[in-house]
C-alpha cells in the first residue's frame, strides 16, 4: 500500500537526531509500500538539507549521499502541481501553509494515507481520515 510523507517524516530517516518511533516505523514500511510526494517536495527537501548543512548539523558529503538515497526511496513525485486556487482553498480551510496543503491535496485526490509530524497538517489529515497512525 502506498503512503504520502512530508519532510517532517523523511528528514529524520537521514538525520537520526530527529528520528522518533513514528518515523522509524514509517521507514520500515518502505520495504513493502510505495512512497509518494507532491511536486513541491524536491524544493522543500533540498531546502531542509541546505539548512542542515549550513548549520553544520550534517556535512556536505552526507547531504550529497542523502539526496542520492532519497531519490531511490521516493517512488512517485506527483506532477503537474495542484492548482494554486485549490491549494489556497485547502490552506485557508485547514490553517495550513500552501506547501502543506499540497500534501493534503495529494492525499485527498489519491485517497492515500498521509504521514506527517507537523501538527496542523496532521490535524487536517486526521479530520479527513487520511492520517497514518
Amino acid at each position: 500500500m502506498a503512503f504520502i510523507a512530508d519532510n517532517s517524516v523523511i528528514i529524520p530517516w537521514f538525520s537520526r537526531n530527529q528520528a522518533t518511533p513514528y518515523t522509524d516505523r514509517l521507514y520500515k514500511r518502505l520495504e513493502k509500500d510505495d512512497l509518494m510526494v507532491p511536486s513541491v517536495w524536491p524544493y522543500e527537501f533540498a531546502n531542509a538539507l541546505a539548512v542542515l548543512e549550513r548549520r553544520k548539523i550534517v556535512s556536505r558529503t552526507l547531504v550529497d549521499e542523502v539526496v542520492a538515497r532519497a531519490a531511490r526511496l521516493v517512488t512517485r513525485i506527483d506532477a503537474p502541481p495542484a492548482a494554486p486556487s485549490l491549494l489556497l482553498s485547502l490552506a485557508r480551510r485547514h490553517g495550513l501553509s500552501a506547501y502543506d496543503a499540497a500534501y493534503l491535496e495529494l492525499a485527498q485526490r489519491l485517497a492515500t494515507p498521509l504521514a506527517t509530524r507537523d501538527s496542523p497538517l496532521a490535524a487536517a489529515a486526521k479530520r479527513l481520515d487520511l492520517l497514518v497512525d
